[in-house]
């Protein structure tokens, strides 16, 4: 009897420090509702009985891409469109372990109403709370979270320039903070300016979050679009210098992983999404869980490349494939 008592202890010990948990990280690409906001740049996202006045035509005609100046003025954003994409979006975060992971990390959502709406989806499948901070990106896309456990604290971190950037802007760090398995935590939602702009903005960026992190001891997730290429993390080393107070998802695991965002014009990978986690604060990556979460129906089965959502054929989800990973505290 005992030895039962003995044994029964230590499996109870046992599920207590190994309790577990998962995050994912999705740029879910122009999640936007049907509604015009006019505090949004959403006029692409519309029914096209809202596209037919000479304002709405008129609006569009300063868009230089062509590709983004039909999509102004003639793609259909009606409800059935965006009802499909959100179908999908779910579909595959919950083919993740069969019900989703228990951190969810968005880029690219335009409000809180469309989050709402993917968190409905969701909700059966053991979400409990979600988070979307308004910020100033001037496409009002935000960052935002899903989440299995109850948020406690959320707060928005703005980014400074440094140099000839001094004057720009860019869409804030979304913090959250999580009490996982009796343990505080702290989330940072990332997404950083684009390869359109300068790197020493990305850089930046990462000094902003590295600051975050020196401001307490608590253990740490940071995920999310870095927006680090393939060519300037080649040139300037950028991943492996944040090995100072960072593990890197891509560089600790995900071994056979190509990227998670793929350029056509030169036919490269890159890892734009990635997972950072604290060192040493009482916190590791389970082996082997860190992965690009590549499926039959969110990338083609020939080349890995992601199949951004298609309004037409209502299929795909976004152009960029997410990354998850797992965890246990010490």
């Amino acid at each position: 009897m005992r030895n039962l008592l003995l044994l029964l202890v230590s499996f109870s010990s046992l599920s207590i420090f190994s309790f577990e948990f998962s995050a994912m990280t999705y740029n879910a690409q122009n999640l936007f509702d049907t509604l015009d906001d006019p505090k949004k740049n959403d006029k692409a996202y519309l029914p096209i009985e809202l596209k037919k006045s000479e304002k709405h035509i008129n609006s569009c005609q300063y868009i230089r891409v062509k590709s983004w100046k039909d999509e102004c003025l003639y793609l259909d954003w009606n409800q059935d469109t965006k009802n499909a994409k959100l179908l999908n979006l779910a579909t595959e975060i919950l083919k993740y372990n069969d019900s989703g992971p228990d951190i969810l990390a968005l880029q690219e959502v335009e409000n809180l109403n469309i989050l709402t709406q993917l968190f409905k989806l969701l909700e059966p499948y053991g979400y409990k709370d979600l988070i979307l901070i308004e910020g100033k990106d001037r496409r009002g896309i935000d960052t935002a979270f899903i989440t299995k456990f109850k948020i406690q604290d959320s707060k928005l971190h703005y980014i400074s320039f440094t140099g000839k950037n001094e004057n720009k802007d860019t869409r804030p760090i979304l913090e959250i903070t999580l009490n996982i398995n009796d343990k505080k935590i702290k989330i940072y939602n990332v997404h950083f300016p684009s390869g359109f702009y300068d790197v020493s903005m990305r850089l930046d960026s990462l000094n902003k979050l590295k600051d975050l992190l020196k401001s307490h001891q608590y253990p740490s997730i940071a995920l999310g679009d870095f927006n680090i290429n393939s060519k300037e993390d080649k040139k300037f080393d950028i991943y492996k210098s944040e090995e100072t107070h960072w593990i890197v998802s891509h560089l600790y695991g995900c071994k056979n992983c190509k990227g998670t965002h793929y350029y056509g014009y030169d036919k490269s990978w890159s890892f734009l999404d990635a997972i950072f986690l604290s060192k040493d604060r009482g916190i590791r990556y389970i082996p082997d869980s860190i992965n690009v979460h590549s499926t039959l129906t969110n990338s083609y089965s020939d080349t890995g490349r992601p199949i951004r959502f298609n309004p037409i054929e209502k299929d795909g989800v976004s152009d960029h494939l997410p990354i998850v990973a797992k965890f246990e505290f010490d």
